[in-house]
């Protein structure tokens, strides 16, 4: 997505950033869609997306990719259980 002037979104070039520090692809896709989502619903500063949480989000990805998947998870889809439960087991983070 594009603003009005033509630059790409914020989301865009943290993901582009993260995948020149090496983050995964699928994590590098899954954060830009926490911020892309963040900002589309305006969420409360207690979740976790708005930009200005760009360089906390690249460090927990290149420290823990695994925790960083889940906590991304858990910031898009607080509430549903069921999905948080499979991704905690894929993930191993019991």
């Amino acid at each position: 997505m594009n603003d009005k002037t033509g630059n790409s979104a914020y989301w865009d070039e943290w993901q582009r950033e993260a995948l020149e520090a090496g983050v995964s692809a699928p994590l590098a896709a899954l954060g830009a869609e926490l911020m892309r989502t963040n900002r589309k619903n305006r969420w409360p500063k207690d979740f976790l997306g708005r930009e200005s949480d760009g360089p906390v989000m690249l460090e927990i990805c290149l420290e823990d990719e695994a925790e960083a998947e889940m906590l991304f998870m858990e910031n898009l889809h607080p509430y549903d259980t069921v999905l948080l439960e499979k991704t905690r087991r894929r993930l191993c983070l019991h």
